[in-house]
């Protein structure tokens, strides 16, 4: 991906996807010697923590927007089944093992838009609070008994229309809890659907733009 800066340390590297940070602060707050706020240069000082505790606060990181190589073990694994969670009033938040439009990609966590506000689409860039985007991140249950699957899942960014999911995934209402385990979905990224998380046809109507 584009805008990838390269922090090495002693025992891991930190990679930060620019592009696709959210600002949710966990880095910041959480080990602030490592992340290093309003600095001028280099910003991320890996060696200021143990390995192991910078891993697992990576991983806390939503949009995939920081990811790791450690030179003791393997980087971080996706789940056997990928998750997409609705959150209220704000994206959908994956986790798992993904593509996008068929390109691998740098982690297992992703925001993506589903207000229709982002500049920065398909990534969320929380233009949602800005825009006054409203849903409770509630998922009506549709086939609840079907086991869930392992294996890939493609998100095809269809134009001017839907995310369009295909392969293993679960969606998970705002709370977390799996309402839908299914092998295709489309789910609405203009924030007009009458329908959502699904795609209800209306981004048509509503002149939405996938640029």
């Amino acid at each position: 991906m584009s805008n990838v800066q390269t922090y090495e340390g002693k025992e891991i590297t930190v990679f930060f996807h620019a592009e696709r940070c959210i600002h949710a602060g966990k880095c910041v707050h959480g080990l602030p010697d490592v992340f290093r706020a309003n600095v001028e240069g280099p910003w991320i000082n890996p060696d200021a923590s143990d390995s192991e505790t910078l891993a697992k606060l990576i991983e806390t990181c939503p949009s995939g927007a920081l990811s790791y190589a450690r030179r003791d073990s393997e980087s971080e694994t996706a789940p056997a089944a990928t998750s997409v969670r609705v959150e209220t009033d704000g994206p959908l938040i994956m986790h798992g093992d993904f593509s996008i439009n068929g390109q691998a990609q740098p982690s297992p966590r992703a925001t993506l838009c589903r207000c229709g506000a982002s500049k920065n689409k398909p990534w969320c860039d929380g233009s949602h609070s800005e825009a006054g985007f409203s849903d409770a991140g509630a998922v009506q249950p549709f086939n609840p008994d079907e086991k869930p699957q392992s294996g890939s899942l493609d998100i095809k960014t269809l134009k001017d229309g839907p995310l369009y999911l295909i392969g293993p995934h679960s969606i998970c209402d705002a709370d977390g809890k799996a309402a839908r385990r299914c092998a295709k979905s489309a789910l609405c990224r203009c924030g007009v659907s009458k329908s959502k998380p699904y795609c209800d046809g209306s981004h048509a109507a509503a002149g939405f733009s996938s640029e």
